[in-house]
């Protein structure tokens, strides 16, 4: 079973490097489980469920072909990875200094890590 704690401690291992916060979310937005903190947090998970729920409306196909499988935004106040773990998504939200290839490779990095856990846990709870 996952531990709420231990999944804090996985999210916050991301948060270095200007990475402010990692965070762990429904496909509509809800929050989870985070790791650091910013007063963007809030605003950044509910736009991250509604662009990705908009990505794959009328992406599909390009979301199944797409290697990276994420979806990439940099804005004025920082950058955002966001990326599908089994019925989640994971969202790193960092500094508008951090270099996209290092977000990529945060964001995939701990795709991989918690790809089987949160697999597990979705299964056992269908």
């Amino acid at each position: 079973m996952l531990k709420p704690k231990v999944l804090t401690q996985v999210l916050n291992q991301a948060n270095s490097g200007g990475v402010k916060s990692t965070l762990l979310l429904t496909t509509e937005g809800s929050l989870l489980a985070c790791a650091g903190y910013d007063d963007q947090e809030m605003h950044v998970a509910a736009l991250a469920g509604n662009i990705w729920t908009s990505y794959t409306k009328n992406a599909e196909e390009l979301l199944d072909n797409d290697p990276l499988g994420m979806v990439m935004i940099q804005c004025m106040d920082g950058k955002v990875a966001i990326t599908k773990v089994a019925d989640l998504l994971l969202c790193i939200y960092a500094n508008k200094d951090v270099q996209l290839g290092l977000l990529r490779a945060k964001v995939t990095a701990l795709r991989e890590y918690l790809k089987d856990p949160l697999t597990q846990v979705a299964t056992a709870a269908k």
